[in-house]
């Protein structure tokens, strides 16, 4: 766990260290970055935040504020209402999407303004803020005409009496202003001009007027970047639906907290006061429903009453009148009484009979709906009818809300219907009975009233018509003031019904809800430091370079035999010309190294390759002879690259080419011709030659052997300095003859698809003695940094090491 953990802990660290050398890309980033995220907060337009609490009435007991006297004879009728409140059953109806949009309709929204600084393009729409009710002029929309939706017309007022008007889009949605019908989606729509206030502005897409109203004020608006759209109600109260948050304060409490987040302070303000209103007063008109229906009723019965008793009425006054009638005889009255009583029993007979049959009607047309008009209502006393549909209408709606709420497949569903299904045929019988029983009742009546009116047809004919008359009187007068009793008790109860939600904090504005200050500045310095980041790893990736040791251990297991740090100097021969320099040290520590895995003997070939060009071979070649020969060591610097002889080597040590290597091995020169002596004790050189024809013959020739013999009982150390290894073999067929073979790789510069290719080849070919030098390492210039300041002060290392350090972590 402990090395999982440290191959972690070295992984960021390295990370870190790959980050910190780009460290100016990084601040640059964060500059920008912070700079456009402080633009944004200063021009963006702003949504504000409005907030409100109710509180949510739920209990059934709180429905009605009283529920004595002569409404219990009306009230079950009301109570047919099952009232399924829940918390999120409100929540969900106070944010749906009909509610708003009746709110929306109302606020006549249907056409937006908005104001921009005049030092933005107009292309940034985000920068646009809306000026609601402060609007300097307003759109009116000719009717029945077809209106771009949701595009800005920008305006420019000129002066008082003229301005200028521009809006054009590639794909604009066209709609129907008076029904709001989407007649096109991707229409072209260009306008540009100048125009009067008042004045009609019309094409085949549009048609409207603009108008100055009281709130222009000359010195705030000509000339500024006004902008206005027509807005698909639709689609806006989608938009504010999606900004409403409704959700309960506290588990269990009926308190809700209410949210909305609007362009402008009062549109959220006027939003919110309408929509709760509009709430409250939709739970109003649900509750009032059946006491509305009753009254309706209740009306109607009321007209056709009224006029009958007005007829009976100035009936029976001229009777009297003409025939100075005022009483009748005992037995007449005793008929009369009979008479009277059996036609009320039999007007109450047939009305309830024609109720019965209204409501047989009524059920078949409704008997779906979850609004079931109680017989109750109707003057039905039935309680088993009553609750039968009472049942009835409680299934409905619990079936309604099922399906409300999306889940057609619930299991209860089914058994809903089965319940409605049976419910409904026992309602049907029920009512079917009822109206049968009520007819047998009603012929019964009839059969009496028919003797009574034999009886009573002996009596005179005067006192016949006014008996009749006074009847018929007396029995409307009755029913008329049932009715009236009736209907004042509906309108009780419909009076006495509480509101659904009481408003605890009215709507108020919050502050600003985005742009969020603290979030953008966060967000600015996250993809300030996040950008840079990704491209610098990707660049590293996509680049298949070797950036430090690590890359190279991931690749090989060929051991790491020295580190040469970058050369900051314009000197090649930095072992002579910075003696004291980290890399000097650097290579006097790979010569330490080379001889203690040569085990201290002598007369020894050390090869030098890599696997491309420009990797720093030449540079260590040199630098490994001129350390070996400080070192008092006879040594021989070789250039065995016969394909393309560097003068690299001749430059750095001040020798004329003339013959070489090449020369020798085909016979044409002796060995004491090709050696050239150099200015540091110790150190010659043998440079390639002419280029031959044939470099991989004479590399394999025996005189390539005898070279190399002879130069081993001359000198200590011997340097070969060889091509490429990937790109040809000469360096291949030189190995058999090294005693110890170097690898050279660039940090920052050798391939990792190189190396691994070269590396998988030369342990395929199983050769021995090889090791990596890791050339321009920015891990080890900080190591050996202390070495160039060791002579002015040992008191001072420390201090001069941290001042190595910074300046190797600024580069």
């Amino acid at each position: 766990m402990k090395n999982s953990d440290d191959i972690l802990a070295n992984n960021l660290l390295q990370l870190f260290k790959d980050l910190m050398k780009y460290w100016y890309f990084i601040l640059i980033s964060l500059a920008v970055f912070v700079t456009v995220s402080l633009l944004y907060l200063q021009y963006s337009a702003k949504t504000y935040k409005v907030s409100s609490s109710i509180l949510l009435r739920l209990e059934e007991s709180n429905r009605f504020a009283g529920r004595g006297g002569g409404a219990n004879e009306i009230l079950p009728a009301f109570q047919l209402i099952q009232q399924d409140k829940t918390m999120q059953n409100e929540i969900h109806f106070m944010q749906s999407l009909p509610l708003i949009r009746e709110v929306v309709d109302e606020m006549d929204l249907r056409t937006s303004y908005y104001i921009k600084d005049n030092n933005i393009p107009k292309r940034f729409t985000f920068t646009y803020q809306n000026i609601y009710k402060n609007t300097p002029f307003f759109v009116i929309p000719t009717d029945n005409h077809l209106q771009p939706a949701n595009i800005y017309f920008h305006i420019v007022v000129i002066d008082e009496e003229q301005f200028h008007i521009s809006a054009s889009s590639d794909e604009t949605m066209i709609m129907n202003f008076s029904d709001e019908t989407i007649v096109r989606t991707n229409a072209p729509f260009h306008i540009d001009g100048r125009y009067k206030f008042g004045s009609l502005i019309q094409n085949d897409l549009a048609s409207f007027t603009i108008l100055l109203n009281s709130n222009f004020d000359p010195e705030r608006f000509i000339g500024k970047d006004l902008f206005f759209k027509f807005n698909n109600l639709d689609q806006l109260a989608s938009t504010f639906k999606n900004s409403l948050k409704i959700e309960t304060q506290v588990m269990e409490s009926s308190l809700a907290s209410i949210t909305f987040n609007a362009e402008n302070p009062n549109l959220g303000l006027d939003f919110l006061n309408s929509l709760i209103d509009k709430y409250i007063q939709a739970n109003l008109d649900e509750a009032n429903f059946l006491a509305n229906k009753t009254i309706e009723h209740i009306e109607r019965q009321l007209v056709d009453v009224s006029d009958e008793l007005t007829r009976s009425e100035q009936q029976l006054q001229n009777l009297r009148s003409d025939h100075s009638v005022m009483n009748i005889q005992e037995k007449a009255q005793n008929i009369y009484t009979q008479l009277e009583n059996s036609r009320r029993l039999r007007e109450e007979t047939q009305r309830r009979l024609n109720h019965l049959e209204q409501l047989d009607e009524y059920f078949a047309q409704y008997k779906d709906s979850s609004r079931i008009l109680a017989p109750s209502a109707l003057g039905l006393t039935d309680p088993l009818l009553n609750n039968l549909i009472q049942e009835l209408t409680s299934l409905n709606q619990e079936k309604q809300r099922i399906i409300s709420q999306d889940q057609i497949r619930n299991p209860r569903l089914l058994t809903i219907d089965i319940t409605i299904d049976n419910l409904k045929t026992a309602i049907s019988d029920n009512i079917s009975f009822s109206k049968s029983t009520t007819q047998r009742e009603l012929n019964d009546l009839n059969s009496k009233i028919a003797a009574l009116n034999r009886e009573f047809a002996g009596l005179p004919r005067t006192q016949r018509e006014l008996l009749g008359i006074e009847r018929s009187f007396n029995l409307s007068d009755a029913v008329y003031t049932s009715l009236l009793e009736r209907r004042i008790q509906a309108q009780i109860i419909k009076a006495a019904k509480l509101p659904d939600a009481k408003i605890i904090e009215p709507p108020k504005m919050m502050g600003i809800a985005s742009p969020n200050r603290i979030i953008v500045l966060f967000f600015a310095l996250f993809m300030g430091m996040l950008a840079p980041s990704v491209i610098i790893l990707g660049f590293k990736l996509i680049s298949n370079r070797i950036v430090n040791k690590d890359d190279i251990k991931l690749i090989t297991r060929t051991p790491i035999i020295g580190s040469i740090p970058v050369n900051d100097d314009e000197h090649q021969n930095v072992v002579k010309e910075l003696q004291r320099s980290p890399i000097a040290e650097s290579f006097h520590i790979l010569r330490t190294n080379l001889v203690y895995y040569l085990r201290g003997e002598t007369n020894k070939t050390i090869l030098v390759t890599s696997s491309m060009p420009a990797e720093g071979k030449s540079f260590t070649s040199i630098n490994i002879a001129t350390s070996f020969a400080l070192a008092n060591s006879k040594t021989i610097l070789v250039e065995f690259d016969l394909r393309n002889p560097n003068r690299f080597i001749n430059e750095v040590f001040n020798a004329k080419e003339l013959i070489g290597i090449s020369s020798y091995l085909i016979n044409k020169a002796t060995l004491d011709e090709i050696i050239v002596p150099t200015d540091i004790a110790n150190l010659d050189i043998m440079p390639a030659g002419q280029i031959p024809p044939n470099p991989i013959e004479l590399i394999s020739s025996p005189r390539t052997h005898k070279l190399f013999d002879e130069l081993k009982k001359r000198y200590d150390f011997i340097i070969i300095d060889t091509p490429p290894y990937g790109l040809v073999t000469d360096a291949f067929l030189l190995m058999s003859i090294a005693d110890i073979k170097l690898y050279v790789t660039r940090i920052g510069y050798t391939k990792k698809k190189a190396l691994a290719t070269n590396m998988e080849d030369i342990e395929g070919k199983n050769i021995k003695d090889l090791h990596l030098v890791v050339n321009e390492s920015h891990e080890d210039k900080l190591k050996y940094g202390h070495y160039a300041y060791a002579e002015k002060s040992k008191k001072s290392i420390t201090r001069k090491i941290k001042q190595g350090r910074k300046k190797i972590a600024v580069f």
